[in-house]
């Protein structure tokens, strides 16, 4: 038994030493990386991690592993004043650069050309507060979004527009990939959907569209409860899809939001009031609702009335 029980004990020691790492170091870095009048240059072919570096240098980790994908910059800033940042998530809304330390993870590179032909990469990134293993945890707290614009010219990508924080969404400090979407003549916004809840769902989801508006990449759009994901029979569920369809409208044209889903009499949490009326005496069947969203200069998007109807 004590030969037993020394040889797990050692077998532990192993699993430990295997899985231990050193603290991710953060590196101090200058105020300045959060004016966005910063200028970068490029060259082409188009680095979205280098490029990344170069707005954030702090420290560079690759922790990936097999399909397993986390590389980020670890830093921090003793000099930068803070800001509070609306988070979506009711446990959010830290102030930016948080305290402990900063992870910056790029989420993706959105590439589009406008009717001259001009040619522009759109980087997307992630900020999540310091740990010192690398990982992203606290399920109500949103990933912190910020954009990076930048413009072929002359076989060089120069930074056009930087925003280096614009508002949290997500789960787990994970902002969801942005899609950029064409919202007016050349004018392109970019489309986050995003989804969280309590453990064992169901969970909730919401559109929200970030465009360029008073010099800044700001939040315009927030659609609420487009999204319900199945959790049993007892429950409703649907899923939405947007379009914006051309119109004479030369910028921030009016967005559709089409709901398809199921739903049941013991669940109406949610629902607008147009869809409760329409199934009140009803135990479970099919509906559609279709909501346009129009531009109202600074108020935003504002919603429309829902058109709701049965499929019964």
């Amino acid at each position: 038994m004590k030969y037993l029980i020394a040889c797990l004990l050692f077998s532990l020691s192993l699993t430990i030493t295997c899985f231990a790492q050193d603290d991710l170091k953060k590196k101090n870095v200058s105020d300045t990386i959060l004016k966005q009048d910063r200028t970068l240059e490029m060259p082409n072919p188009f680095d979205a991690t280098k490029a990344l570096l170069k707005l954030f240098p702090g420290k560079y980790y690759n922790l990936s592993k097999d399909k397993y994908i986390n590389d980020l910059i670890s830093w921090e800033c003793k000099t930068c004043a803070t800001k509070q940042y609306t988070d979506v998530n009711e446990d959010g809304n830290s102030p930016f650069p948080f305290s402990d330390g900063v992870a910056t993870r790029l989420i993706n590179i959105m590439s589009y050309k406008d009717s001259s032909g001009t040619q522009y990469k759109v980087i997307s990134f992630n900020h999540s507060a310091y740990d010192p293993d690398g990982a992203q945890t606290s399920r109500f707290t949103g990933g912190l979004l910020g954009l990076a614009k930048f413009v072929l010219s002359d076989s060089t990508w120069k930074l056009k527009f930087f925003q280096p924080a614009i508002a949290a969404y997500g789960a787990f400090s994970q902002c969801p990939r942005p899609v950029a979407v064409l919202i007016g003549k050349d004018q392109y916004a970019f489309m986050i959907k995003s989804i969280n809840g309590a453990a064992g769902g169901p969970f909730d989801g919401a559109f929200f569209l970030i465009a360029g508006a008073n010099g800044a990449y700001q939040q315009v759009m927030g659609a609420y409860g487009i999204e319900r994901t199945e959790a049993g029979d007892e429950w409703s569920s649907w899923t939405s899809e947007y379009s914006v369809p051309v119109s004479e409208k030369k910028f921030f044209r009016d967005i559709i939001i089409t709901t398809k889903g199921t739903y049941t009499s013991e669940d109406t949490e949610n629902m607008p009031e147009e869809l409760k009326a329409l199934i009140k005496g009803k135990k479970k069947g099919k509906f559609m609702m279709v909501q346009q969203y129009v531009y109202k200069g600074s108020k935003g998007y504002v919603p429309q009335p829902v058109k709701a109807s049965l499929l019964d």
